[in-house]
């Protein structure tokens, strides 16, 4: 117990914070590394379309190398969520992912390019976004604790 000015403080130091640090580099760098298989897919798209045709195989296999990156950044998102005490849409946004990226696969298997192209622009755009988010100072903070009574 110190005093001040004749007045005794007795008051603990503030709880540190735990926060989603070891988590959200692990989220970071999915999210990073699906975005860049994300944005894979035009170009080898692209390469099939200016003639080379062992392009196609290529993009069909980044499509699902995309769609394991979409699953594992789920985990990820839930160590997140659970373990670092963030926000919980970040541990289900990726779930969202995946489910735009196995809709696109079925529509590029089916050869449906009027949705298969517009959807793959969206999950580009998806996918990049959430990965420049998590760079953010909203990624590092936690998310609030209802007050016990």
């Amino acid at each position: 117990m110190t005093t001040t000015a004749g007045i005794a403080e007795s008051a603990p130091p503030p709880p540190v914070a735990r926060r989603p640090r070891k988590s959200l580099w692990a989220l970071r760098i999915l999210a990073l590394l699906h975005a860049v298989a994300t944005i894979m897919q035009p170009i080898l798209a692209g390469s099939y379309l200016s003639g080379s045709v062992d392009a196609l195989g290529f993009h069909e296999m980044n499509a699902h190398i995309v769609t394991l990156f979409a699953m594992s950044m789920f985990v990820a998102g839930l160590v997140y969520a659970i373990a670092g005490r963030g926000r919980w849409w970040v541990a289900f946004a990726p779930l969202g992912m995946f489910v735009l990226e196995f809709v696109q696969e079925i529509f590029g298997y089916s050869q449906s390019l009027a949705v298969h192209i517009p959807l793959g622009v969206t999950v580009v755009l998806v996918n990049v976004f959430f990965a420049i988010w998590t760079f953010t100072s909203g990624a590092r903070k936690t998310r609030r604790v209802k007050a016990k009574s």
